[in-house]
């Protein structure tokens, strides 16, 4: 990633902005019921122990590419990015799919309550990081340059 990160400072004017977002592992994300009220936690979803690992990866890359000077971090936070399923066995098919997350939620509601909203349309709400970050050119001349 670091390799990208440096392509992407190249073609950068200076002052140019990059947008990091991914998704955040560090926040658990929940399978949740939508109702006419808002949402229902029904469980959580963590996310898988190697989406993890990568994640730290690209995070140690982005340090990397700060501590280099090559971009300036400008801001950054989290949202909440909704993945809405029509049914709850839409929600678990795509779990049982997807190879971010782990492939069964730990629900926090019982089995009567999972059956008795089954066919009500659900969400997995997960976090998403983002960061813009400023591409920094030295004054010097860079050898690639001459």
């Amino acid at each position: 990633m670091v390799d990208a990160l440096g392509e992407i400072h190249r073609v950068l004017a200076p002052g140019g902005t990059l947008v990091d977002a991914r998704p955040d592992s560090r926040v658990p994300a929940y399978a949740e019921r939508r109702g006419p009220r808002g949402f229902q936690r029904f469980g959580v979803v963590k996310t898988s122990r190697l989406e993890v690992a990568n994640d730290r990866a690209a995070d140690r890359a982005m340090a990397r590419v700060v501590r280099e000077g090559l971009f300036k971090r400008r801001r950054g936070s989290r949202f909440w990015h909704l993945v809405p399923f029509s049914s709850l066995a839409e929600l678990r098919r795509y779990l049982s799919e997807h190879l971010r997350f782990v492939h069964r939620a730990k629900w926090v509601v019982d089995r009567a309550t999972r059956k008795r909203y089954s066919n009500d349309p659900f969400v997995i709400r997960r976090g998403v990081r983002y960061e813009l970050l400023e591409a920094r050119h030295s004054t010097k001349a860079s050898p690639d340059a001459l």
